[in-house]
């Protein structure tokens, strides 16, 4: 009766805390809770591009690359108006400000009225990913001193977020929570797609993207157990297609999305939100086992929310968001129905369920 009671117990313990399995790729790296510093010379080379659009100007963006030192706040400052919002954009491992994914992501938010900052990590995380691992603390807490030099130039909490992709989202984080030692304000919000999971899964909360970020925080997971991290670590997590595999169909073919592809895909549905900000809706859930298999139906009034530049956040919480397996990707109020095979309901298009004469 003991070891009854004792299994059950155990049972719920593991129910609680539930995850879902396996336990993910890479999940603890050597000196990730050990001293970390970026020499002078390492701090002297990094740089920021300031990105605004330019109206009447031959092209339709102005930018200018500046120093993340002291001479580059009166660069910056020089080139935006800090008195708007300011949206910093950190991407992840071997990526550039001048790759396509960033720059249209950029476009984006250019669109929504913002100025860009643009963090140029490549000089820096070119190394064996352990190693860029842990560099991200370093690097964003120099990104936060830099941010926190630029309210001197007008530049408030309340119009300063954050978007930060892979290893990104984790300097993102590092970069908030120093502007907040500096300043005393938490910026308005800070956004992570598919947090890097590999060195990141079992280090203690506070030491990697979390809730107290940001007044703001949400997360989208598109490789949970891959490259990315399957905790939800915001104030809303959208597990995109149970947020590990995502779907890739072209001309009736399946397409193998596996982890790169998942992980990148997370930057696609972002993108796409802003262009069509109320279409990705997401289901509440009650825990992240059952956002990976989309078992979150069972309530007769379905919590929703939404992807993108209307996230509410007054409904904080764990959401499956189911997509379709092409660009633009949303569902629409699609979303509200339980799709008849849940996650992998794209085999439909490519082996349907009737009969058929091949």
């Amino acid at each position: 009766m003991k070891l009854i009671i004792v299994l059950c117990l155990c049972v719920k313990v593991l129910c609680i805390n539930d995850f879902g399995p396996p336990a993910g790729y890479m999940s603890d790296c050597p000196g990730m809770n050990r001293t970390t510093k970026l020499s002078a010379k390492t701090r002297n080379s990094l740089t920021v591009v300031a990105l605004k659009l330019n109206p009447g100007g031959f092209l339709p963006t102005s930018e200018v690359r500046c120093s993340l030192g002291d001479s580059g706040r009166k660069c910056v400052a020089d080139h935006m108006d800090l008195t708007k919002t300011v949206q910093v954009l950190i991407s992840g491992y071997l990526d550039s400000t001048s790759s396509i994914l960033v720059r249209s992501m950029a476009t984006q938010y250019l669109n929504e009225g913002s100025n860009l900052l643009l963090v140029e990590i490549f000089p820096v995380l070119v190394r064996a990913y352990p190693l860029a691992a842990r560099l991200t603390k370093p690097f964003g807490m120099v990104v936060g001193e830099f941010i926190a030099s630029l309210t001197e130039f007008g530049l408030t909490a309340d119009r300063l977020q954050l978007m930060g992709a892979s290893l990104g989202a984790h300097i993102s984080h590092y970069a908030a929570v120093r502007f907040y030692e500096l300043t005393g304000t938490k910026p308005a919000r800070l956004t992570g797609l598919d947090p890097a999971g590999p060195c990141f899964r079992h280090l203690p909360e506070e030491t990697r993207i979390n809730a107290n970020g940001a007044r703001k925080v949400d997360i989208v997971h598109t490789n949970i157990d891959g490259f990315g991290i399957a905790d939800p670590v915001g104030h809303v997590d959208f597990y995109l297609n149970g947020g590990e595999y995502q779907q890739s169909i072209k001309q009736g073919v399946v397409f193998p999305c596996l982890e790169l592809c998942s992980h990148i895909r997370s930057a696609l549905y972002l993108m796409y939100s802003y262009i069509n900000p109320d279409k990705f809706i997401g289901i509440k859930c009650d825990s992240v086992r059952q956002a990976r298999t989309g078992n979150c139906y069972e309530s007769a009034n379905l919590t929703t929310n939404l992807l993108g530049p209307l996230t509410d956040f007054t409904k904080p919480g764990i959401y499956y968001l189911p997509t379709n397996e092409k660009a633009p990707y949303y569902r629409g109020r699609n979303a509200f129905k339980r799709r008849k095979y849940g996650i992998a309901t794209y085999l439909l298009q490519v082996s349907p369920d009737k009969d058929i004469v091949i």
